[in-house]
């Protein structure tokens, strides 16, 4: 990977090595970036390129970002209130507290507290590799590996199923089913088609389809002081992250608002401050985009074990899944577990056992429904135009 920061015009070259480079900074809603580069003559040359060398986007065929490591815990029903929000109350939620933290430490609270006093502090499993992970009970088992945090797409997928991206101003892979984004993703980006293809190297690393206790890993950072409720240009219904209401599926398209109504044009693209920079997590341009809106994005969250029409012959091994076997969600996933159904107003419908396969982030036509919260279901069938997927990367 490269790692690169935004010099208002460029995506360049950052110095990972430097902490005074103006790689991330979290308390400043700057969330670290990195691209891999698909010619490898050219990933040699932006290797050893100097600091603030641009990057052609037209050589990059992944965009990701950083979710560090991190604890939380949630005051109250609703959270804290952050200087220009509104009251928090399930239509106009208030921060997570969230601190981040080393993989020698995993918290196990209740993930939430009352009263002034910072309780009940939980790690959550998104940020442990293996089987066993989602369990409390068996989380320390010694073939679970606790990560310093995972790698997520920038955007939704883009490009072609059988050649994977994700960037800006991209149309979106859809109607694929659940089975062919799991296996496309582990099949070009791990081992040596992740080398070849992307740049990836090592053996401490997987990459995979999202899972929805990773894509809850995204939201409850978002929704806290580091993320887009933290950002100060944003103030009370604002604080939301805007859809995505683009009819052809571009990604990192905004709307402009929370809600707005759906576009056949790209109103306002990811890197226009703010109307369009609002649809990230952070409100700038280092987050993550298409969590609101955009299409309905596929997940490895399932009930039962049921395959549908998923086009999976049998289940992937364990640790490629978060599995429910009941209506209660796995704390730190961002459904109901942490009594967060509803936030912000979002569709909120738990995946039962005709309709195993677990949706977030809701469609591009379903104004104030959709958004970072949301959460639904379906058959994982490869017809349906509305769904498409992201990947994230674990590393130990």
């Amino acid at each position: 990977m490269i790692p690169v920061t935004y010099n208002g015009t460029n995506w360049v070259k950052a110095d990972k090595e430097n902490a005074n480079n103006n790689w991330y900074n979290y308390d400043k809603q700057m969330w670290a970036n990195a691209v891999t580069i698909k010619d490898p003559s050219k990933r040699t040359e932006y290797k050893n390129a100097t600091v603030g060398t641009t990057i052609d986007l037209s050589y990059v065929n992944l965009m990701l970002v950083w979710i560090p490591r991190y604890s939380y815990t949630l005051r109250q029903l609703y959270g804290y209130q952050i200087e220009g929000a509104s009251t928090p109350s399930i239509n106009t939620p208030g921060a997570f507290d969230i601190k981040f933290v080393r993989t020698s430490t995993t918290e196990m609270g209740s993930g939430k507290y009352s009263g002034e006093e910072l309780t009940g502090y939980f790690t959550p499993s998104s940020f442990c590799w293996g089987n066993s992970c989602d369990d409390e009970k068996t989380r320390s088992n010694t073939e679970n590996k606790e990560l310093p945090g995972i790698w997520i797409s920038k955007f939704e997928l883009t490009g072609v199923i059988s050649a994977i991206t994700s960037l800006p101003n991209q149309t979106s892979i859809i109607k694929q089913s659940h089975s062919s984004f799991f296996n496309n993703i582990k099949s070009q980006i791990n081992g040596d088609n992740g080398s070849t293809n992307y740049g990836l190297s090592g053996e401490n690393y997987d990459t995979h389809m999202i899972k929805n206790t990773e894509w809850g890993a995204i939201v409850y950072l978002s929704q806290s002081k580091y993320g887009k409720y933290g950002n100060s240009k944003y103030t009370n219904a604002n604080k939301e992250i805007y859809i995505n209401n683009n009819v052809n599926y571009i990604t990192g398209c905004s709307g402009g608002s929370p809600s707005a109504s759906q576009s056949s044009s790209c109103q306002y693209t990811y890197n226009i401050e703010t109307n369009g920079t609002g649809a990230s997590t952070t409100g700038n341009i280092y987050g993550i985009y298409d969590t609101s809106g955009g299409a309905w994005e596929r997940v490895m969250g399932n009930f039962n074990n049921g395959l549908k029409d998923s086009g999976f012959s049998q289940m992937p091994e364990r640790g490629y899944y978060n599995l429910y076997t009941s209506s209660t969600g796995i704390k730190g996933d961002a459904t109901n577990a942490d009594g967060t159904a509803g936030f912000y107003g979002d569709d909120k419908v738990f995946a039962p056992s005709s309709f195993p396969w677990f949706d977030r982030g809701g469609h591009y036509n379903e104004g104030a429904l959709a958004g970072i919260f949301t959460f639904s279901s379906d058959t994982g069938a490869a017809a349906n135009t509305r769904h498409s997927s992201r990947l994230a990367i674990s590393t130990w």
